[in-house]
């Protein structure tokens, strides 16, 4: 009785150890590309994130601040100031926060403190946070009657996030000058508090 036990050949051993090779490498290739776009799609989201909690921030300091809001442009970059708001990261009851853009990278920062100016001093103690890196765009604008804030921010290769803040508070009226020296006049005048008398014809 002859077993006859079917055996592989070597070619077709070949075929097969190549074949596989193909269908690694080929699979191989599909998760390396698979693994340069997630990495690629979560620096992108990063970058969103951090300027989504610039927005917040910047949206909260203005909500929280005084009238004291001035804004000025710098070459193609705005500069924000605002001078007092109750909106602060680092605990303080009132804080001056100004938003400014760094010409190295175009570094987008925001500066929070006491009473300070710019450029900082030695003595002067401020925070200062990194808000995003490679701003193409950082405008404000405000309104006619300055109750109304537009903010533009944008990060190269992203797009433009804007967002408005309304009802800021206005700037108390100023005294009418002509009616307070009227009102200093007429209390300093003593002939004012006479009362006429009636004199009998």
């Amino acid at each position: 009785m002859n077993n006859k036990r079917a055996a592989f050949t070597l070619v077709e051993v070949l075929i097969s150890i190549t074949l596989l090779s193909l269908v690694l490498m080929a699979l191989y290739k599909s998760a390396d590309i698979l693994r340069d776009s997630n990495l690629h799609l979560f620096k992108h989201l990063e970058k969103s994130i951090h300027t989504l909690k610039g927005s917040k921030t910047l949206y909260m300091d203005l909500m929280h601040a005084d009238h004291n809001i001035t804004v000025t442009s710098e070459e193609k970059f705005h500069r924000l100031v605002i001078s007092n708001t109750t909106h602060s990261l680092y605990g303080q009851g009132a804080a001056k926060v100004v938003w400014m853009v760094y010409k190295d990278e175009n570094t987008l920062l925001r500066l929070e403190g006491g009473e300070y100016t710019i450029p900082l001093k030695n003595e002067e103690r401020v925070e200062v946070d990194v808000i995003a890196k490679n701003i193409e765009l950082f405008k404000i604008y405000k309104s006619k009657k300055n109750n109304k804030i537009l903010a533009m921010i944008q990060i190269k290769g992203q797009e433009p996030q804007l967002f408005m803040a309304q009802n800021i508070p206005l700037a108390p009226p100023k005294p009418d000058v002509n009616a307070t020296n009227l009102n200093e006049k007429g209390a300093n005048n003593p002939n004012n508090n006479l009362v006429p008398a009636n004199i009998p014809q």
